[in-house]
């Protein structure tokens, strides 16, 4: 009697070393498309917000590509750990150490780059001063105090050239005022001693500034110093009101602005320079 032969199934030897072959690359492909397609999403989502906020007018809304950032964020780090994966299992460890590199290297340049445009986009929120800041330039011959509840005082100065004169600036602000002086140091000659003998240069100088319109014109006395005073708006921040003085101190043209969101500043403004701005 035969014994019944029992037929086993055994694959090709090359058939079985095919698969094993094939199988890890199509993997790593597939990795590595999810990595690229990874990235250029999240940094295209990056570069379009950017380029919606630049083109974007002042006070106006822009677009940030949220959706574009994040999940390409996560479709690059799945690729990566299938990569990380796939490169394992053939044991090439230098392979994954480049990768762990290069993605330590991304994710560094990815949050610079995310928190650049963070930024960009809160600049316009002011830090604010809980105490007293006092400016002094003797270049002006001006000494202003700002009370608490102000952004950091900020002062620059440029020296003279040959075709300018030395000139000095300051500016504060919150949520709802903005004061600022400006002045060029001995730029007046001596036959101008106050701001009515330059009072139509002035004029037409405001005329330019307050393009809004201008709601009040004319002269004050604050401090013993004469100036010309203007109120009125801008088109380009319709919703602030401004209080412009003039003033000729020491042969200098000082101008001190006082701005006001959704207000009428000419009395506030009055006692703010009489106040807080000491000539000498």
């Amino acid at each position: 009697m035969k014994e019944s032969e029992k037929k086993v199934f055994e694959p090709m030897p090359e058939e079985s070393a095919e698969a094993q072959t094939q199988s890890p690359e199509v993997s790593e492909s597939e990795a590595r498309r999810d990595m690229l397609y990874g990235l250029l999403w999240c940094l295209g989502g990056l570069a379009f917000s950017f380029i919606s906020y630049y083109l974007t007018e002042a006070g106006g809304r822009f677009v940030v590509a949220t959706g574009a950032i994040v999940w390409g964020a996560v479709q690059a780090f799945k690729g990566l750990i299938a990569y990380l994966r796939v490169k394992r299992s053939l044991g090439d460890n230098d392979a994954c150490k480049r990768a762990i590199a290069l993605a330590v290297g991304a994710t560094v340049a990815i949050a610079g780059l995310s928190y650049a445009s963070w930024r960009m986009v809160h600049a316009d929120e002011v830090c604010i001063v809980e105490e007293e800041q006092n400016y002094d330039c003797p270049e002006l011959g001006l000494r202003m105090t700002i009370p608490a509840g102000f952004s950091e005082l900020e002062a620059t100065a440029e020296e003279e050239t040959e075709t300018t004169y030395a000139s000095y600036r300051t500016f504060v602000s919150n949520a709802t005022l903005a004061i600022s002086v400006e002045g060029a140091a001995g730029n007046m000659s001596e036959e101008v001693a106050t701001a009515e003998d330059i009072d139509v240069y002035l004029a037409e100088e405001a005329e330019k500034y307050f393009d809004g319109g201008i709601i009040e014109r004319g002269f004050v006395t604050i401090n013993g110093v004469r100036m010309m005073k203007h109120v009125g708006t801008c088109t380009q921040n319709p919703e602030w009101m401004s209080a412009m003085y003039d003033a000729v101190h020491k042969g200098s043209l000082i101008t001190i602005c006082y701005h006001s969101n959704g207000g009428t500043p000419s009395q506030e403004a009055d006692a703010f320079v009489s106040e807080r701005v000491v000539f000498y």
